[in-house]
């Protein structure tokens, strides 16, 4: 492949994993045809009409590779770096698309990162948005340069290591490029069955590394909901003892900060399990990583809420945390204060009124999570 985009010296090769993608991969192409960019499709097994909705792009400039589904998200993203060997190659999953300004800007965002010392040792992240929730994460490596020996390991939720004996670790940037994705709205998910899936992977993944905390911490996020106690409190300890025997692996993430991402996930299904006692356990730990954390609060709230243990000074306590833009950053949950917000407008019910309340709740975004429906409290 050696296309060019348009003011771009580099080559830049789009590539697209999919599996049974009827449903948005001409979305996903429609946003990156016709700007210059080589365009590669893996196929890994679709048996419904991705793959005739993809050849009929072949005049466009796609090409279609099959393979069958390696069972591992990273052997398939890895099949690309045999298939592209110059220039950029990013990674846009069938379920996302680039704005026509995200694909306009693509190449000349990849070329000032090209100017960038260690370049081709380090990955870069676009700003990923949800459309439904229209929240944003840019720390998901997506952008390479061919030519270097950056690899993925991890069946599912993968992540990209500089490959050798140990893997060493790469530098990852944000690139100031917006991609456009939908695939993990409820309906979508279920259709899929992505929630079985990744916890089959992820369990494959910790049967093979049983000391790498990343795989503990997705089964978390990934299962609360359906993981019992028993598992919730294993997974929580071993990650306070990997992170206390200092266990270092490639990733980007410390056994540390996978057990500060952990804990508060875990408290929201120990809540609804009603084992309040080792919520409060746990927002202890996240206040001895790092004091008066909001997460560590909210979570306490909801626990005093549902046995009607809330005072004054729990409304007063959450307004003073949300207006500290410093503490807020450290929330795992939501740096933007959702949560909080939340919790504010029923405790503002609860000890001003329902106008307060209601005034209040016209300033924020919409909340949404275990406890909450659109910042409104759920009944179960």
């Amino acid at each position: 492949m050696h296309g060019k985009a348009s003011g771009q010296d580099c080559a830049i090769t789009i590539v697209v994993l999919a599996k049974d993608e009827e449903r948005c991969i001409a979305r996903c192409l429609d946003s990156v045809v016709g700007h210059g960019f080589d365009i590669l499709v893996i196929d890994t097994g679709s048996e419904d009409a991705t793959g005739r909705i993809v050849a009929a792009y072949a005049d466009r400039g796609v090409r279609l590779r099959r393979i069958p589904w390696p069972n591992s998200f990273a052997k398939a993203r890895n099949f690309a770096f045999d298939l592209v060997n110059e220039g950029w190659i990013v990674f846009l999953d069938a379920d996302e698309w680039l704005t026509e300004r995200a694909a306009i800007e693509l190449p000349s965002r990849l070329a000032s990162a090209s100017s960038i010392e260690g370049s081709s040792r380090r990955v870069f992240a676009p700003k990923i948005v949800d459309e439904g929730s229209g929240k944003s994460d840019d720390a998901i490596p997506r952008i390479f340069l061919a030519e270097n020996s950056i690899r993925f390991r991890g069946p599912v939720h993968e992540y990209p290591v500089v490959a050798g004996n140990p893997d060493t670790r790469v530098g990852l940037a944000c690139l100031d490029v917006e991609f456009r994705h939908d695939g993990y709205r409820p309906a979508i998910a279920q259709a899929k069955g992505k929630l079985k899936r990744n916890l089959g992977l992820l369990r494959i993944a910790l049967a093979n590394e049983p000391d790498n905390p990343r795989w503990l911490y997705f089964i978390v996020r990934d299962g609360f909901v359906t993981l019992g106690r028993e598992h919730l409190v294993e997974a929580c300890t071993r990650l306070r003892e990997l992170a206390s025997a200092g266990v270092h692996t490639a990733d980007l993430l410390s056994a540390r900060d996978y057990r500060a991402l952990t804990l508060p996930v875990a408290c929201q299904a120990l809540i609804a399990l009603g084992d309040l006692r080792t919520v409060y356990r746990y927002c202890d730990e996240l206040d001895e990583i790092e004091a008066d954390n909001p997460d560590a609060h909210y979570l306490r709230s909801m626990a005093d809420l549902s046995t009607g243990t809330v005072t004054a000074q729990h409304l007063s306590r959450t307004v003073r945390l949300r207006k500290d833009d410093v503490l807020m950053a450290r929330s795992t949950l939501d740096p933007a204060g959702g949560h909080l917000d939340a919790l504010i407008v029923v405790l503002l019910r609860r000890f001003r009124g329902k106008s307060d309340a209601e005034r209040y709740l016209g300033l924020c975004e919409p909340w949404t999570d275990m406890f909450f429906d659109r910042s409104e409290p759920r009944t179960t």
